[in-house]
């Protein structure tokens, strides 16, 4: 369980995808936002401010996960961001790294190995001195 409501963004283009990891959170205590494009994320990551965002790479329409990880880095500088992704290859690491993800992860992954990640994720922002967005 999460100590403090902390506010989660899922971006990932699969309907699917969004609706399991948004009960997965949920249950585990987390305020959860879903966006199933960049440009539908921005617009969340604008009202709802969210500590940790979590980004597929390749989304389907409009901007790509690196485009919105730009934007909402530069709109919270403070949220905690993860690309999560098939793709290995060391030139995307080093740009989402180069924009700002804190992580990135490779699928297939896991419930656990994500929920791992994200628990890393709050324990950074608790080390921040407990500061939330909002």
């Amino acid at each position: 369980m999460v100590s403090k409501k902390i506010k989660l963004l899922i971006v990932d283009d699969e309907k699917d995808i969004c609706r399991f990891l948004g009960v997965l959170f949920r249950k585990r205590g987390f305020t959860v936002y879903t966006a199933l494009s960049g440009k539908e994320a921005i617009k969340i990551a604008r009202k709802a401010k969210p500590d940790i965002a979590l980004l597929d790479i390749y989304l389907k329409k409009g901007m790509n996960g690196f485009q919105a990880l730009r934007k909402i880095r530069g709109l919270l500088p403070q949220c905690r961001c993860a690309m999560i992704t098939w793709d290995k290859a060391e030139e995307r690491i080093r740009e989402a790294r180069h924009i700002g993800a804190v992580a990135y992860l490779t699928k297939p992954l896991t419930i656990n190995e994500l929920s791992k990640w994200v628990n890393r994720l709050v324990k950074q922002l608790n080390k921040k001195g407990g500061k939330l967005n909002g």
